[in-house]
């Protein structure tokens, strides 16, 4: 016994001083981390440069605190959870003595003597007011410029690949040279990009055969050779925003069915009896078949659909010619191949003789899209269409170059002169002329401003009103007179770019406000009856509120809603407690089925079905799930992410 003692004491000696050479060699690095009023575990998973991750974890002591050590010859990327739930981005490194603070309530993150890690985050991190296109261009230009570094693969994978189709993966791809080439996320988006090449734009289709609504066959082949273009629609019956999109889709189809265009839509279904009542409401009369395997179908798998509403339009030769198109760049293809009409922009900039001149069209809730062409001898050219009434901005290849008017389906004029842009000539567009009459009508007036807050006033449906208040009158207004006049624009007004960032800005403004006062942010969201259901019509009629974001995807998510349903059960009576559970689904059936499964009914069900696009992520920085947040009548914030047995106390005292 004495001789197997010494030796396990040898073992443990052995491998303390193994650790300690982690430090005291130059390829070891420590992690000496600790998380405020933390308990349970800390997973270290590390991505290998081969492709290949390998897995850690520790359990907290009684203070929080955890270590990691371990070796590398290189940067490595890791990921670094607690519980299972938060995550941070780290990079690990030779020779690294990290340290690392946590304080989850307080959303703290602190990291010492780890330059790559803080010097990810200085990257990363938004710069400023970044709205998510100033954002995400910021990264992709960072990238680009940044061809050696081993940053640029992981900021593509981690941030941009996913709205990438096969063209533009691989333009950034064979960019990235030296040390981007050897590690982990280059290998993994080399592999992507070996997938999307089977159905990139110029391939052959992927043959598709599916059932009707009738029960009949319907295959993909007969309609391609029946049309010159046929659009293949990605699209499901949970899928609010392809709800949103049949309408719209409709209106092409009608448009040029008689000119050569077909559809023919997948639906990822997986109820016969919800899939056939949406082709009825909706009134889809193109061929729509469905295998009822939602995101395992052939057709999904085949044509790497991670997300709906998507699409692909092939000739008549059954080649790609586009992928993933709004509706408007839809109507822009199908109007350049098929008796185009729409807009025309004819510029001539006198003093620029080349160049890049770029087109957003700004759109409704803040969307744009972009179109670029070169200018020669102080010419160019832009051609389209559009929905409905909208902002164009032209932006030239010299400094404050920005030109702005309204547009519809127009021909359009822009003559100027590089040295005198403020007069430049804007002709061919209605709504233009229209709106430079009601300028030049208040510009007459003996206070100008004045005339143009009478304008907004009387006129709150005009489309000009949310320009003017953006562009005019926003900076002279109180935050309260602000706020009416936002709040006050309805109808068209509601379809202008503009509406969107006012809204956003006012919005930002009474969140921020709600933050400094320790209140909770305001939201609507539709329930399982899909009536819209507000936040703080809820809360005054419990004593306490308990907000809870899970997801029927995530396990985690699940096992925490049977506490949470035994708490209800247990404070449910005389107004002394509720729960409002908001999913991150984005599938209308899966979230209904786990509500039912997990005997969640007498919550309060809320979601839009947008994953982590949805609107509360925003509004409450959410990093992962589940997560929660305790409220009172009046909605002040009396915990976030508390455990069961926090939530007692607090009911308790």
């Amino acid at each position: 016994m004495r001789k197997i003692t010494s030796f396990v004491i040898l073992i443990l000696l052995g491998f303390v001083a193994f650790s300690q050479q982690y430090v005291m060699t130059s390829k070891g690095y420590v992690i000496n981390g600790e998380i405020a009023k933390g308990e349970g575990y800390v997973t270290l998973r590390t991505y290998l440069a081969d492709g290949n991750e390998r897995l850690d974890s520790v359990l907290m002591d009684k203070k929080g605190r955890f270590v990691f050590r371990g070796y590398t010859e290189e940067p490595l990327p890791a990921l670094l959870s607690i519980n299972g739930m938060k995550f941070y981005r780290l990079y690990l490194e030779p020779a690294m003595n990290m340290k690392l603070t946590i304080n989850e309530k307080k959303n703290k993150f602190e990291v010492k003597d780890a330059l790559m890690t803080n010097r990810w985050y200085s990257i990363v991190n938004p710069q400023g007011i970044e709205d998510n296109d100033v954002f995400l261009s910021r990264l992709d230009n960072w990238a680009l410029n940044n061809p050696e570094d081993i940053f640029s693969p992981d900021i593509m994978s981690s941030y941009l690949a996913h709205q990438w189709d096969y063209d533009a993966l691989y333009k950034h791809l064979n960019v990235l040279k030296g040390k981007a080439t050897k590690c982990y996320y280059y290998f993994h988006l080399r592999k992507r990009e070996e997938e999307l090449s089977k159905t990139a734009v110029g391939k052959q289709v992927v043959k598709i055969t599916g059932k009707s609504v009738e029960g009949k066959t319907a295959d993909l082949s007969k309609i391609i050779r029946k049309n010159k273009y046929t659009l293949i629609d990605f699209w499901a019956s949970w899928c609010s925003e392809c709800r949103d999109n049949t309408p719209k889709l409709a209106a092409i189809y009608n448009a040029y069915k008689d000119k050569g265009f077909g559809i023919y839509t997948v639906s990822l279904d997986d109820n016969a009896k919800e899939w056939k009542q949406a082709v009825k409401e909706d009134n889809i009369t193109w061929d729509n078949v469905c295998d009822f395997k939602k995101w395992e179908s052939a057709p999904v798998k085949d044509y790497m659909i991670t997300a709906i509403p998507d699409n692909v339009l092939v000739d008549e030769n059954g080649i790609i010619v586009a992928r993933n198109l709004t509706t408007n760049q839809i109507r822009q293809k199908l109007g350049e191949f098929l008796d185009y009409q729409g807009y025309t922009i004819n510029g001539s900039i006198k003093g620029i003789n080349e160049g890049i001149v770029k087109l957003d069209i700004l759109l409704e809730n803040g969307k744009k899209e972009s179109y670029t062409t070169r200018i020669k001898n102080s010419r160019f050219v832009f051609s389209g269409t559009v929905d409905k009434i909208c902002m164009g901005m032209i932006t030239l290849p010299m400094k404050d170059g920005v030109l702005s008017f309204f547009m519809g389906n127009d021909n359009i004029t822009i003559n100027g002169d590089k040295k005198n842009l403020a007069n430049v000539s804007i002709k061919g567009s209605k709504v233009q002329n229209d709106f430079a009459d009601i300028a030049a009508s208040c510009n007459r007036n003996k206070n100008p401003m004045q005339a143009l807050s009478d304008y907004v006033r009387i006129h709150p449906n005009s489309i000009y009103s949310p320009f003017i208040i953006s562009n005019y009158l926003y900076p002279y207004m109180s935050e309260e007179d602000r706020t009416t006049a936002v709040n006050a624009l309805d109808g068209q007004a509601k379809t202008m770019y503009q509406y969107h960032l006012l809204k956003t800005q006012i919005d930002g403004e009474q969140a921020a406000k709600d933050e400094q006062s320790g209140k909770a942010k305001d939201f609507t969201l539709k329930d399982l009856n899909k009536d819209d259901i507000n936040l703080y019509s809820i809360l005054p009629h419990n004593e306490y509120t308990l907000v809870i974001f899970w997801a029927s995807w995530d396990n985690i998510s699940r096992n925490r809603n049977l506490d949470y349903v035994r708490l209800y059960n247990n404070y449910k009576g005389k107004n002394k407690f509720n729960v409002v559970a908001v999913s991150l689904d984005d599938s209308f059936t899966a979230w209904e089925n786990a509500v039912k499964t997990d005997g969640m009914n007498k919550f309060y069900n809320l979601s839009d079905l947008r994953r982590w696009s949805s609107s509360v992520v925003r509004l409450y920085n959410l990093k992962s799930i589940p997560a929660n947040v305790l409220l009172d009548k009046q909605g002040n914030i009396l915990g976030e992410n508390l455990s069961v047995n926090e939530i007692i106390d607090i009911i308790h005292n």
